[in-house]
């Protein structure tokens, strides 16, 4: 058997942290990680050490096994924090995934400050979770499967010492140093692909094939080797082609299908959102470079759409429009996002008999600025201030009555101008 807590103690201490959060499940997995940590604690005592348990609820022995972590941990005198969490599982949601996504969630508020998080993710691991993603058609990305270290959406840096450990010499481990540890009932469930894999599928296939797992995890990690190759190149087309977070199309013409294929996912993935299907990045691609120049391209993606605007791609959030404040009074300006403010050049003060009225959605206004002594729709002057089209309803309108005066953040009515006048301004 290899010397795992030499592989171990190697792995942490390139990393350069001095605190380190372990994730107790309770298996054999995260008994084994914690044991390690404790003897790299006990010969540097430097290094602070704590365990987290996450109590899904999933099983009648849940609470057991909270209560074997929390008395394995005090008596290796390590301080020990456990939550409980609920699932709420959704329609075409994975319950690996909404519990891997709680469990985060509730160890983030638990661990050491300025700590990385240990998990106990193993090469057999790693294999399946391979198999998983080429079962759904994964690219290169996906098929590297597991990082040694990542840092997930929740900002949490998770380092995973034993990627490079089987199955097998975790559990010599354990016999050897007399660990007990608990068994989840659900790893014999079948009817979850990563049990399949496990008990039925790669047993067969290293029966069949000698040493195939590891060849399997050589394969992950050549891949992740390909991709942070490929990562590079695309960082350098990322630098003449993101600005500010959007895509400038410009530059794009004379590249190839699938290098803009991948400067897309670059720059989705840049802004932490999800990869788009072939179908929709396919969409993103043929729309937004190919468009008329004055159409207004807007390509759903779920939760955001991409949107075309002058020669470039933007990341756009839903939002409402704002409600319209009809006789603005201290009543009704609670909600009010805006102020005023007294200005030596402005509007004039209402007359008695004028309602202060703040409207939204007023593209087809008409305002005459005074700076350009012109009239126009308010469309058209906040397109030539080049604001893009899902941001003109935001912008507010200052009627009195039913007389636009102004146009918060675009500019003043000449009719409505005077020198000793006030102005509407946003309120930081």
């Amino acid at each position: 058997m290899k010397d795992i807590y030499q592989t171990f103690k190697n792995t942490l201490l390139e990393k350069g942290f001095t605190q380190y959060t372990v994730a107790l499940s309770g298996g054999v997995d995260s008994v084994v990680l914690l044991h390690l940590a404790k003897r790299l604690h006990d010969e540097f005592n430097h290094i602070e050490l704590k365990a987290v348990h996450v109590n899904h609820g999933l099983s009648d022995n849940a609470s057991d096994w909270q209560t074997f972590c929390e008395n394995l941990c005090q008596s290796w005198n390590i301080p020990f924090e456990a939550s409980e969490v609920s699932l709420h599982l959704s329609p075409r949601q994975s319950l690996e995934a909404i519990a891997r996504d709680a469990r985060y969630q509730a160890i983030k508020y638990s661990m050491l400050p300025n700590s990385c998080l240990l998990v106990g993710q193993h090469l057999d691991d790693q294999v399946e979770t391979f198999f998983i993603r080429l079962k759904r058609g994964a690219g290169l990305l996906g098929l590297g499967a597991i990082k040694h270290e990542s840092v997930n959406d929740m900002g949490i840096t998770v380092v995973r010492p034993l990627l490079a450990v089987s199955r097998n010499d975790i559990e010599h481990y354990a016999t050897n140093f007399a660990l007990e540890h608990i068994t989840d009932e659900s790893n014999a469930d079948d009817k979850f692909d990563r049990n399949y894999l496990r008990n039925h599928v790669l047993p067969q296939l290293n029966a069949r094939f000698e040493g195939f797992s590891r060849t399997v995890f050589r394969v992950t990690q050549l891949l992740q080797s390909q991709q942070r190759l490929l990562d590079e190149y695309i960082a350098e087309d990322a630098k003449q082609c993101i600005a500010e977070d959007r895509l400038i199309l410009d530059k794009l013409s004379s590249f190839s299908r699938v290098r803009i294929e991948n400067l897309i996912r670059f720059w989705l993935q840049s802004q932490q959102l999800q990869f788009p299907s072939q179908k929709v990045l396919n969409q993103i691609r043929e729309q937004g470079l190919h468009a008329k120049a004055d159409a207004q391209v807007q390509i759903n993606c779920g939760d955001f759409a991409v949107c075309r605007y002058q020669a470039a791609l933007y990341v756009v959030y839903p939002k409402a429009v704002p409600k319209d404040i009809t006789a603005l009074t201290e009543s009704n300006s609670a909600g009010c996002k805006f102020k005023v403010i007294e200005a030596a050049h402005g509007i004039r003060l209402p007359t008695e008999d004028e309602m202060v009225n703040v409207r939204f959605n007023i593209g087809s206004e008409k305002l005459t600025l005074k700076k350009r002594n012109c009239t126009k729709s308010v469309n058209t002057w906040l397109k030539e201030a080049g604001i893009p089209p899902w941001q003109r309803p935001h912008f507010a309108g200052i009627f009195y009555n039913d007389k636009l005066v102004q146009v918060i953040g675009l500019g003043i009515d000449k009719s409505a101008y005077s020198e000793n006048g006030v102005l509407w301004i946003e309120k930081e």
